[in-house]
């Protein structure tokens, strides 16, 4: 007895379990039980009316004849509504619909109201029975189950029911093994809502199924195809997936889920066994996929709507849907926020329709004169809407990638706004919506990007260093000039602060103790900080300059430092090679000045001296050459008379060599000498130019002269003259009367080899002048009076109607005047007279 105490104590603790689990199983088939009637209901209501209306009976009386017929039958009640119903459904092949009513129905019917049975009508009997003989018992089964499960499917109010009512299905055709009722999400991917059998599996492992095109579900959504497939090799090439649980069966069904013209999600049923390849019953498979359809996109609204009207739950006493947090969140934002529609016209979007506003966005709406209740995209920003934002938005709604607009610019004349604003949008989609999400820069905003452009632009970045952080705060230029480095290239950084090591370690080592001493004065002393360092590290070969100042708290404490860092290098850079140019330009202004003290030395060597010119026979001789002060050049301008030959002739000369400097009047004294030469050797004028032209060509090429040579006889007053590339010689009577010498002007010296000049002679009477001058624009006339009077070349041969022409100082300072001879050009004059 004692052995049992233990058996009989632990069956009687058993008890209270078992009878608990009975309860529940018996409460749960009850639920079951419950709501497959109410899902039944439909279809038994449908019968019902098909009764009433072929039969003219009551309700009730067609509620007893199902009951009567379902008995006497021994066929549920459920079953011979739906093949009631089910004989009133279209057949897809058939033009017309089937209207046919069961005889022995009628009959029962008739019975029931104590009248004698009618006899059929052969015009109407026949016709519906031929009609009714056409039609299997197979395809009327199939008919009548689609009836059963439209209507269990159209009252179902979730996912799951509606996978349920797929996957018990009568035995009409097979029982799937799994159902899975997928959505279809913005980005392509789908998550699974509902499930039936060993689909469970799938939710429980793939929360939401990638756009993988290796899934069935994917590729019937994106072909929008029905697929029915089978482990065959090349399918299961296709799909590898299918050999996984729980896809492995014998047939696979794969459809998407339509609403209108829009694929909301997608249906995936599998079978143990294989479908029979009746084409009817496929056919019929398929079309439940229509209410499924049609239920599906009911209950997204219902969820929609119930996010909106109902955000809490607490109307229904039951949890929210998903999405009821959308309104919490939106009302929780910080900027302004909508959800808006699309609107349609002749299938393009041609505006958007605000469905819900937060406060802030209401707020917009209203200061744009805008009722927030109706507010609509181009109603609020009428001309940025029409032209960036509805375009976008209508992509985004088409594609479902999220976008940013930055930048956006709304203008008071033309957008209704109170104000220019500055606009930055974000915008994703939302089941067959957008979510928008746009910020107003305010006058800060607008200041701190300022602030960040002018650091950009100027190479400096700010920081603070409350005393307290271990690090301090920098701005992003200041980030970017620390990881730009050696190759000016800006790698992907994290956050905005720096440590203070890194910092260090980007001081070259000879400059780090003053910067640490000065950092130290800063923080103890209070102390300005202003440095200049060369850097380390990652800014090896930068230049950097640090200016800080503390920040102190009430009592007089440093509690922050903050300043500035720019980089110099470039700025150092340019300093460096100014001063090489200056040094280089000291170097050539002292170079130019020795090279004008001997041009100057040369000059004075080269021009005859007034003894020298006072020992000519016959003649007297006048020069003058007028070097420019402000250039500090001397030209290569000389003049030179000499006595030659026994019968006291003299050669007279005038040149100018061009360019400037000593090395242009290096060329005239070879010239000069050369000159000289060759009229030892009683040549004429011309053959002296030929000859002196001959060497210039081949000794000075880099160098072009212009040359008169003349020889005066005092026994004959003749004077032979020839010129190259210089202006006519000018003869003054004594009576002051001028004329220009005629004769040929041939090329300056230097430009063609194997030039031959020639001669030209001319008595010169007692009291004549001859003026040789070089410089000047000889015919351009300055003013509108010398126009009048013919050019400077006609005032330079007046010149003895106005002034002295015994006073050569005049003659000079009237030649200049006339000639338009700048400031900066030499001048060269030479007047001869015959006594």
């Amino acid at each position: 007895m004692a052995d049992k105490a233990p058996e009989e104590s632990g069956s009687s603790s058993a008890e209270p379990a078992e009878a608990l689990a009975a309860l529940v199983a018996k409460l749960r088939a009850e639920l079951t039980g419950v709501r497959t009637a109410m899902r039944n209901r439909a279809v038994i209501e449908q019968a019902k009316g098909v009764l009433v209306e072929r039969l003219g009976v009551t309700p009730d009386q067609g509620f007893d004849q199902l009951v009567r017929l379902s008995q006497r039958t021994n066929i549920k009640l459920i079953e011979v509504a739906a093949a009631i119903v089910g004989t009133t459904s279209p057949d897809p092949n058939a033009p017309d619909v089937v209207n046919l009513i069961d005889d022995e129905l009628r009959q029962h019917v008739a019975l029931a109201r104590g009248k004698k049975p009618e006899k059929p009508d052969s015009s109407v009997v026949l016709p519906q029975a031929r009609k009714r003989a056409s039609r299997t018992p197979e395809v009327e089964a199939l008919q009548s189950q689609h009836q059963l499960l439209s209507a269990r499917i159209a009252a179902a109010r979730s996912y799951d029911e509606i996978c349920d009512v797929l996957g018990t299905a009568p035995t009409a055709w097979p029982a799937p093994t799994a159902v899975l009722l997928t959505l279809l999400d913005p980005d392509g991917a789908q998550r699974g809502v509902g499930t039936f059998g060993v689909a469970g599996e799938v939710r429980t492992q793939w929360s939401r199924i990638p756009p993988d095109p290796g899934l069935p579900l994917v590729v019937a959504a994106q072909d929008v195809e029905t697929l029915w497939l089978a482990p065959e090799p090349d399918t299961r090439r296709r799909f590898p997936v299918l050999g996984q649980p729980p896809f492995g069966g014998e047939t696979l069904l794969a459809s998407p889920l339509i609403s209108g013209e829009r694929v909301i999600g997608g249906i995936l049923m599998t079978w143990a066994e294989a479908l029979p390849e009746a084409e009817e019953l496929r056919r019929y498979v398929a079309a439940l996929l229509e209410p499924v359809g049609r239920q599906v996109d009911t209950l997204i609204r219902d969820e929609i709507a119930s996010a909106w009207f109902n955000v809490a739950g607490e109307d229904s006493g039951q949890a929210a849907p998903a999405q009821v947090w959308l309104p919490t969140v939106v009302d929780a934002l910080h900027d302004p926020a909508a959800l808006l529609s699309p609107v349609q016209e002749e299938g393009q979007v041609v505006d958007f329709r605000v469905e819900y506003a937060n406060g802030l966005a209401r707020q917009i709406f209203s200061g744009a004169r805008v009722d927030p209740d109706e507010a609509t995209l181009l109603a609020a920003y009428p001309a940025l809407g029409s032209s960036t934002l509805l375009p976008e938005f209508a992509r985004v709604l088409q594609d479902g990638q999220p976008r940013r607009l930055d930048g956006l610019r709304a203008d008071p004349r033309t957008d209704g706004v109170p104000g220019p604003q500055t606009l930055s949008v974000h915008v994703v989609r939302l089941w067959d919506r957008v979510f928008a999400v746009w910020r107003v820069a305010t006058e800060a905003d607008l200041l701190y990007d300022q602030l960040l452009q002018a650091e950009r632009i100027a190479g400096i970045g700010s920081f603070c260093w409350e005393l307290r952080d271990p690090e301090p705060r920098c701005s992003p230029e200041l980030v970017a000039l620390f990881h730009r480095g050696q190759g000016g290239r800006e790698p992907a950084r994290d956050g905005s602060r720096i440590p203070v090591a890194e910092l260090a370690a980007s001081v070259h080592p000879d400059d780090l103790l003053a910067v640490q001493d000065a950092v130290r004065r800063t923080i103890v002393e209070g102390k300005q900080l202003l440095a200049e360092v060369r850097g380390a590290g990652r800014v090896n070969g930068r230049r950097l300059r640090l200016t800080a100042e503390p920040i102190h708290d009430d009592t007089g404490n440093v509690t922050a430092v903050r300043g500035t860092v720019q980089d110099v290098t470039e700025e150092r850079a340019i300093e460096a090679r100014l001063r090489r140019a200056e040094e280089a330009l000291a170097a050539q202004r002292h170079r130019l000045a020795d090279e004008r003290r001997a041009a100057e030395a040369l000059q004075k060597a080269l021009l005859p001296t007034d003894p020298e010119l006072g020992h000519l026979e016959g003649v007297e001789i006048c020069g003058r050459c007028r070097s420019p002060e402000r250039v500090g050049t001397i030209d290569g301008d000389w003049f030179d008379a000499t006595p030659v030959g026994p019968d006291g002739s003299s050669i007279l000369v005038l040149g100018d060599v061009d360019e400037r400097g000593l090395s242009s009047m290096t060329t005239a004294a070879r010239l000069r000498y050369a000159v000289r030469a060759y009229a030892m050797l009683d040549m004429p004028p011309g053959d002296i130019l030929t000859a002196v032209n001959t060497m210039l060509c081949q000794m000075e090429t880099e160098h072009t002269a212009c040359l008169i040579v003349a020889r005066y006889n005092p026994q004959t007053r003749e004077l032979r003259w020839a010129a190259a590339g210089q202006v006519a010689p000018i003869r003054y009577a004594a009576d002051g009367r001028g004329e220009v010498l005629s004769g040929p002007l041939g090329l300056p010296l230097g430009e063609v080899d194997q030039m031959r000049y020639t001669d030209t002679a001319v008595t010169l009477a007692p009291g004549d002048r001859v003026l040789f001058y070089t410089g000047g624009n000889a015919g351009v006339p300055r003013t509108r009076s010398d126009r009048r009077r013919g050019g400077g070349l006609e005032l330079v041969r007046r010149a003895g109607e106005t002034i002295d022409m015994s006073n050569f100082d005049a003659v000079v300072d009237h030649l200049m005047t006339v000639l338009n001879v700048p400031e900066d050009e030499d001048v060269c004059a030479m007047l001869v007279h015959v006594p």
